[in-house]
């Protein structure tokens, strides 16, 4: 099987109807010399003569396609109102199977906790990208409703556009009615990824003064079909073999975590993510010692993004690290976790996940990226670091909350120094570090949840007052999101979808 080289997607644009704007910007990441991406275009040229250009016209007819992308599908989950979460197998890109309407076919929507709005691939498309992707119709469901309004997405490289249409969405137990984006003209750049749209479960509220609709988790909530408006996620690795990924609607999986859930409060900003203060980061117990830094956690990212001069301090402290532009590469052997801290808990990435493909001469690629996606003190924070972790993502609070992984060993040091404390080589675990910061809030799903909570797990520690920042302390992000935003961005989510080399 060919596998294609390292490819991010990463996208940024206008939603005209629907109220959150994504982003799609592929490049190749260059390993070894540049500086700047190597940007994929497609150009098409005329076919020369004596006589000049020929042009040829083409008609294209609307057909039946399917998705042609090779999926690995995760196990139903136990829970109600949960939907397993599949991937492509490069523990990269994570996606749901949802029907819509009457039809039966299944549709592959890329997770994306960073935009609200949920598009798919339409059936009257007449662009090359649909050809591999499952696509929706009339033709498919006979109670779909085509609107007037019409919607354009517009990339780096890129677009995609069309009408708003609604259907009802059946995914778990689940079935809203939704309005959502239906693509007639997707370019060449969506050939690549297996997901036949997006499925928007971000926060609504990203872009005020603009043309509201109603977008999945709002809908969820005033129907009363879920318990609380919030969502848990779980991704699973290829590796593990589990294959037990899962998006819980409405209330948090307590068998996905032990111990408490640790919330975060959300930035206050403009334009507004799931945005969360850190306190820092660091390398294997060692602090990287950075301030006023937050993170927009976005499950439509693939890697973590920050800027160059943060991500550069970050690779000194991993030995035999090596820097190219924005692009770096480690050890493959390499044993330190990189850390992150939250809430004033200490959240460890394994190795497994931040280092990538092999390069040359026992060096791989790291999936930490120096580049900056939005503010000079924000972060964008994917995949990489979810996996790590069960997030929860609550609405009503405004919060985010992270949990040990239910059978993970949690990794921590009764060290009295003010450095991130870690076991070294117990890299795929996360170390909980508990400050004096006061105790999170519980996830807005009533008392019973709160009451059915565990105590904290063992190997919990508490820090010294140098290893911690202020509780509650977070960067200003009037300065950091307002000031390097264009107006007319609601939400910039990016997913970059790697193909591991083999």
């Amino acid at each position: 099987m060919h596998i294609p080289p390292p490819v991010f997607m990463v996208t940024a644009a206008c939603l005209s109807i629907l109220p959150t704007v994504h982003a799609f910007y592929p490049y190749q990441p260059v390993y070894g010399g540049s500086d700047k991406p190597t940007e994929q275009r497609r150009a098409t040229r005329p076919v020369n003569s004596e006589y000049g250009s020929i042009t040829l016209p083409l008609r294209r007819v609307p057909i039946r396609r399917e998705n042609q992308h090779n999926i690995i599908k995760s196990n139903d989950p136990k829970q109600e109102s949960s939907v397993a979460i599949d991937q492509d197998g490069t523990d990269l890109s994570y996606m749901v199977a949802v029907t819509i309407g009457s039809s039966t076919e299944e549709y592959l929507l890329l997770l994306d906790s960073a935009a609200s709005n949920t598009w798919v691939m339409g059936q009257d498309c007449t662009s090359d990208a649909c050809d591999s992707h499952n696509t929706f119709g009339e033709g498919d469901s006979s109670t779909l409703k085509k609107g007037e309004e019409a919607f354009s997405i517009t990339y780096g490289t890129g677009s995609v556009s069309g009408i708003v249409a609604s259907d009802t969405l059946h995914l778990a137990n689940l079935s809203p009615s939704l309005s959502f984006g239906l693509g007639t003209n997707v370019s060449d750049e969506f050939k690549a990824y297996p997901m036949d749209g997006i499925l928007g479960i971000g926060r609504g509220d990203t872009i005020p003064g603009t043309v509201e609709s109603p977008q999945l988790m709002d809908v969820l909530s005033t129907s009363r079909l879920i318990k609380a408006k919030l969502f848990g996620i779980h991704l699973s690795r290829t590796k593990d073999g589990l294959n037990d990924g899962e998006l819980n609607l409405g209330e948090p999986n307590k068998e996905r975590y032990d111990g408490d859930l640790n919330f975060i409060p959300v930035v206050e900003s403009s334009v507004e993510f799931w945005e969360l203060p850190i306190d820092d980061a660091g390398v294997d117990g060692k602090k990287l010692g950075v301030k006023g830094r937050s993170a927009i956690i976005d499950s439509g990212t693939s890697f973590i993004l920050m800027p160059s001069d943060d991500a550069a301090a970050l690779h000194k402290l991993i030995p035999g690290s090596e820097q190219s532009g924005e692009t770096f590469t480690v050890p493959c052997k390499a044993t330190q976790p990189v850390q992150l801290v939250f809430g004033g808990k200490t959240y460890n990435v394994s190795t497994g996940d931040y280092i990538g493909g092999e390069t040359s001469g026992g060096n791989c690629r790291s999936n930490i990226i120096g580049r900056k996606t939005f503010g000079d003190n924000q972060w964008l924070v994917g995949d990489v670091f979810l996996k790590n972790v069960y997030s929860v993502f609550d609405f009503d609070k405004l919060q985010v909350g992270f949990g040990v992984k239910s059978g993970d060993e949690k990794v921590a040091s009764a060290s009295g120094s003010a450095s991130l404390t870690a076991t070294p080589g117990k890299e795929s675990q996360t170390s909980l570090l508990t400050t004096r910061a006061s105790s999170p809030n519980e996830p807005s799903i009533g008392p019973s949840a709160a009451a059915s909570r565990t105590s904290p797990a063992d190997g919990t520690t508490e820090a010294t007052a140098e290893s911690q920042q202020t509780p509650g302390a977070s960067p200003s992000a009037k300065g950091t999101a307002a000031g390097t935003r264009p107006a007319s961005f609601a939400a910039l989510s990016i997913a970059i979808l790697l193909s591991m080399f083999i």
